[in-house]
């Protein structure tokens, strides 16, 4: 097949990307077709599919954008602290400020939706393993909470890291349909029935509260 004529190939699959994040976010895989994405890009399907030999390669590197930007905002503000109990500070001070991300203004909820009408093993193979490696990430940091006495967590990390996957995808999910102050209320509240769950000194929950600037509200 000729290439289609274009005239800055990079802006053209920087658009084709973007627009399919948008998409596959907001209905999912089975509700995006090649068609739609090449009109909301401003391509030709011949473009599009010069740039993308299948609908299953573009969701695949929609799906890398989406976990980069968990590992922006989430885990490698994790990882620049050395504290265990800052470190969980960080995790959640990062899933407040993901509503600020303009990517994710219209949405993800679509990447939590099982594709029916094609098999996308790339995509679930990089979630997947994103999945693997941010429960050990949290798993670690619960371990090294408590092995300093700051975190009095019973039972197995390891299923407490899965419990916080969990319920980081709780509250992702409504992006896109949840106000900014109210994403960062939720976040909040979370964070702080954390650590008065779990914290060894009552003025770590406090201190918790301070971190994520949780204001009494009237």
């Amino acid at each position: 097949m000729a290439r289609p004529v274009d005239t800055d190939p990079r802006q053209t699959r920087k658009r084709i990307c973007e627009a399919a994040f948008r998409a596959f976010g907001r209905f999912g895989y089975d509700g995006v077709s090649m068609t739609r994405l090449a009109k909301e890009s401003g391509v030709t399907k011949a473009a599009l599919y010069w740039h993308f030999d299948s609908k299953q390669t573009l969701y695949a590197d929609a799906m890398r954008r989406l976990i980069g930007i968990f590992e922006a905002h989430v885990f490698d503000a994790v990882a620049d602290e050395t504290d265990p109990v800052e470190q969980i500070f960080a995790m959640f001070s990062g899933l407040e400020h993901l509503v600020e991300d303009p990517r994710l203004a219209d949405g993800i909820a679509g990447y939590w939706l099982k594709p029916s009408t094609a098999e996308v093993e790339s995509a679930i193979a990089v979630q997947q393993a994103f999945e693997a490696q941010a429960s050990e990430a949290i798993e670690q940091v619960l371990d090294e909470a408590r092995a300093a006495n700051a975190l009095g967590v019973e039972g197995s990390t390891r299923d407490m890291a899965r419990a916080f996957i969990s319920l980081i995808e709780a509250i992702v999910l409504p992006l896109g349909h949840r106000s900014t102050r109210d994403h960062r209320r939720v976040v909040r509240v979370l964070a702080h029935i954390f650590f008065q769950a779990h914290a060894r000194a009552p003025a770590l929950a406090k201190r918790a509260a301070e971190r994520l600037d949780m204001a009494e509200e009237s």
